[in-house]
């Protein structure tokens, strides 16, 4: 799939007293430009973090569930986690968003959100804990940097 506008940056939001978040402007701008003003969100498999994205995104998401064999454990496991557990949430007005209380919970989101940009998708971490994680992962590229390649067809996490 091609990746045209992909999300990039981190961005620093607060939580409002109702739960909700500004999905900041540049990946409203993308979100909208797959033509939709909702976000897909799911809670990360691999940290507290809410995994989203737009239409896009879900399109590999399914692609990637149905290249396994519909019979199989596999393809049920990802089905189950992956689309399952994804809810679509309507941006309002402003450009907001209500994460549900599970994923907030997940996410161990209070007064701020970070969301981070990871190409084909977004994620939003409690802004220290995001700190954190990004520490670990400079320092996991600093010791791997010769290892980053192309994976044939793309992929989604």
């Amino acid at each position: 799939m091609n990746l045209a506008r992909p999300f990039l940056a981190t961005f620093v939001n607060k939580v409002d007293v109702k739960g909700r978040v500004s999905v900041p402007a540049k990946f409203r701008e993308i979100l909208e430009g797959q033509g939709v003003r909702a976000v897909f969100a799911r809670a990360s498999t691999s940290g507290p973090a809410i995994i989203a994205g737009g239409q896009d995104w879900m399109a590999l998401l399914h692609a990637d569930v149905d290249a396994h064999d519909p019979s199989s454990e596999i393809h049920d496991d990802f089905a189950y986690t992956l689309l399952g557990d994804t809810v679509e949430l309507n941006l309002d007005s402003e450009g907001r968003v209500g994460f549900t209380d599970e994923l907030m919970r997940h996410a161990g989101l209070g007064e701020a959100a970070a969301f981070v940009g990871m190409g084909h998708y977004f994620e939003v971490w409690e802004p220290r804990a995001l700190e954190l994680r990004k520490v670990q992962a400079r320092r996991a590229t600093a010791e791997r940097r010769g290892l980053l390649r192309a994976k044939p067809g793309g992929g989604t996490p």
